[in-house]
């Protein structure tokens, strides 16, 4: 008979603390039940101890107790949430004091690995300096012990969003719906952005509609439920959706240039008088008086009213410059840096034919690359994905990872292996966008010609359109339309006219130097659409389909601001308007140069 082996017993109260937690830890693998006895011993005299919750947590676990396992972890996070060393990274990271944070977490853990708080702490201040890709395991540490820890849910989220992993995120955040771990409100109006991000804007609207009808409904709801509604193609109840917007927060000014943007017939001389009276009172208030400004000159320019539609265009965009300096030699001096490191670039990977085929969409905004996705998404083999920004967020990351000057360079010396790499990276996220599993898909991300240098190395397969619109009416275009964000050049003509120099030099150096850039003229493709859209097709290597010329029936949505023209068959209305305003537009004449006259 085998004699029995007797148990180590724990020590309980003689010895030091770390004398304890170490007999403890030992205990673990083989006596969890002891390691718990002397977990508990030692929390007997301090129920704060952390390091004590940690080991009782560990132990739990180890013996499928998973409830008092998170419990415990929940406390120690509860009492770790109260050191002096988790204080100060959480003031600094409330204070955006981001690296600061991020140092003081790193030296506390370097103490306490464990402690799932400063954990948190960390992740999220590499999720503010933008690194969500090193934020991600340490939230899923946290969340691997205590799963319930909804701070550390929001952050991995938000680091599942910003890595553009976006059915990920999804899905994580309907679990958390049906779980009803969070605010109910915030989640609905994170659901919304990602199904907006992801192109279903039908599913946007569903859930839109869902927060309207809560009591304590915002304009804010009813704007993004009248955003989604005009992107999903149902006109009619986004411009009542607007009207909502307006009814619930006569200061809801989005809601106006919304308004004016989708039917600028439906303001009336009455809102006209009432955004005049605002436009008086908002003076003072940059955000409302630019919406305001550009609803009206919208609304003027609607009634055939230049010298009145002029200065509100100019008042909007004044406005919006103040608040998003640009500084046009930027741009200039990335260019000459793009053409300059892509000529001495290395090899890139062989064109494996293996996967789907990206056909990226590029041009300026307001250049009708809307309106050539709707031609190719027609065809049996493509799909149209919309504007992604999976390009823009790659050369983000790429930057932190290639620090200070020379980026370019940085760039363009990538092996194929980390090229193929970021290929592969890409089609990935692009898949999360994609409804069906057509070989080709359109990327119609306009700014993508500024990344062009990586996107022709990264993706051989790929094709390019750069779709050319003529410079003056394009330009002008830009100028009266109110982006979000990410255009601040279009807020003064010399700025515009100068970028879209730079837009040209680019695209047309690496189109000769490749030979893989199709170049559409935009006005070419109003007057003869067959011709231009076979020429297109003929150049990507498949045969024009005739359902592509009626792309008005599409049935896609869309989410630009020509989401209205697009469902409409072609005509020139667009072409030539610049003359209106011609009087007014010297600087733009002068910036373009020769390109004024094309």
């Amino acid at each position: 008979m085998t004699p029995s082996v007797a148990e180590p017993a724990p020590i309980r109260r003689a010895g030091t603390l770390d004398e304890a937690l170490t007999n403890g830890r030992s205990l673990l693998a083989g006596h969890p039940r002891m390691a718990l006895t002397q977990a508990q011993a030692i929390l007997e005299q301090d129920r704060t101890n952390g390091d004590a919750l940690r080991l009782a947590a560990a132990a739990h676990r180890a013996l499928g107790e998973a409830e008092l396992a998170l419990n415990a972890e929940i406390a120690a996070i509860t009492v770790s949430q109260h050191l002096p060393e988790v204080i100060a990274a959480a003031r600094a990271l409330q204070q955006g004091e981001y690296g600061e944070a991020s140092r003081l977490a790193a030296a506390h853990l370097r103490n306490a690995p464990e402690d799932l708080a400063a954990l948190t702490v960390s992740a999220e201040s590499a999720i503010a300096l933008a690194l969500p890709d090193k934020a991600e395991p340490l939230l899923r540490k946290v969340l691997q012990r205590a799963p319930t820890f909804v701070p550390a849910r929001r952050l991995l989220l938000n680091a599942l969003i910003m890595l553009d992993r976006l059915r990920e995120a999804r899905a994580m955040l309907l679990e958390m719906i049906a779980a009803n771990v969070d605010d109910e409100r915030a989640q609905y109006r994170i659901l919304v952005r990602i199904d907006g991000d992801l192109g279903d804007h039908q599913a946007a609207a569903a859930t839109c509609a869902k927060l309207v009808r809560m009591a304590g409904a915002t304009a804010d709801d009813w704007l993004a439920y009248a955003d989604s509604l005009r992107f999903a193609g149902q006109k009619g109840d986004a411009i009542e959706a607007y009207r909502r917007a307006i009814e619930t927060d006569p200061g809801a000014w989005r809601a106006w240039w919304g308004l004016a943007d989708i039917d600028a017939g439906a303001i009336g001389d009455e809102d006209v008088a009432t955004l005049e009276r605002a436009l008086g009172e908002q003076k003072n208030d940059p955000e409302a008086a630019g919406n305001l400004e550009f609803a009206l000159g919208i609304a003027y320019d609607a009634r055939r009213r230049p010298e009145r539609a002029f200065p509100h265009f100019a008042a909007g965009n004044a406005l919006r410059r103040a608040a998003q300096p640009y500084d046009a030699h930027e741009l200039t001096g990335q260019v000459d840096r793009n053409l300059a490191s892509f000529a001495a670039a290395a090899p890139s990977p062989p064109d494996s034919n293996g996967g789907p085929v990206p056909i990226f969409v590029i041009g300026m905004p307001r250049s009708g690359s809307t309106l050539v996705e709707r031609i190719l998404g027609r065809h049996s083999l493509i799909e149209g994905v919309g504007e992604l920004s999976i390009v823009p967020h790659m050369i983000q990351r790429l930057k932190l990872d290639h620090p200070g000057e020379g980026f370019e360079r940085q760039v363009a010396a990538l092996p194929a292996t980390e090229l193929a790499r970021l290929g592969a990276w890409y089609l990935a996220r692009a898949g999360e966008h994609r409804r069906s599993a057509k070989p080709w898909f359109v990327d119609k991300l306009h700014m993508n010609w500024q990344h062009l240098p990586l996107i022709l190395r990264m993706l051989p397969q790929a094709r390019i359109v750069d779709v050319r619109r003529g410079a003056l009416d394009c330009c002008w275009s830009n100028y009266k339309t109110l982006f979000a964000r990410g255009h601040p050049a279009a807020s003064d003509l010399s700025d515009l006219g100068r970028f879209y120099r730079d837009y040209v030099r680019q695209t047309d150096a690496l189109r000769s130097r490749t030979g893989r850039i199709h170049l559409l003229d935009y006005e070419a493709l109003v007057d003869d659409i067959a011709g231009e859209a076979g020429a297109l097709f003929e150049a990507l290597g498949l045969a024009l389909e005739p359902q592509c010329l009626d792309f008005h029936l599409s049935s896609e949505p869309v989410a630009t601001a020509s989401s209205e023209q697009v469902r409409q068959p072609l005509n020139r209305r667009g072409i030539g308007a610049w003359r209106a305003y011609e009087p007014w537009l010297s600087p733009l004449k002068e910036a373009l140069g020769p390109l004024a006259k094309g």
